[in-house]
């Protein structure tokens, strides 16, 4: 059962992203994301739970960011707690997740350096 739970888990995880990706209205996909996570959360499924905060994360500046520089540096703030919990966990691929995400988010608000730096750093 631990296998079914956590492969449903991880089919949510792939189902979140997509909607994403296809444009799926971000207050609908913000709903589904806090639903989907309390319920990874619930059955232990940290690594699916950490995938879909970073998705939680960027829905949700976009949702709510209007250029206001104190909210974009807590944006990068919360961005830099996930990565340093990522990188102390080992987790590459959560870490790859935080910078591909990161990297579209800046690239949809215009900050196209930013995005180019953090595609580059995923590399690394």
């Amino acid at each position: 059962q631990v296998g079914d739970i956590e492969f449903a888990m991880f089919n949510a995880y792939l189902y979140l992203m997509m909607s994403f990706i296809s444009g799926q209205s971000l207050v609908e996909l913000e709903m589904e994301l806090d639903v989907f996570g309390k319920r990874m959360v619930e059955y232990k499924q940290m690594t699916a739970s950490n995938m879909v905060l970073v998705i939680h994360c960027v829905v949700s500046n976009l949702i709510t960011t209007k250029d206001c520089l104190s909210l974009i540096a807590s944006q990068n703030e919360e961005r830099e707690s996930m990565l340093a919990h990522a990188i102390e966990a080992n987790s590459y691929s959560f870490i790859c997740h935080i910078y591909i995400f990161g990297g579209i988010e800046a690239y949809i608000f215009g900050k196209y350096e930013s995005a180019a730096s953090m595609v580059q750093k995923r590399k690394e």
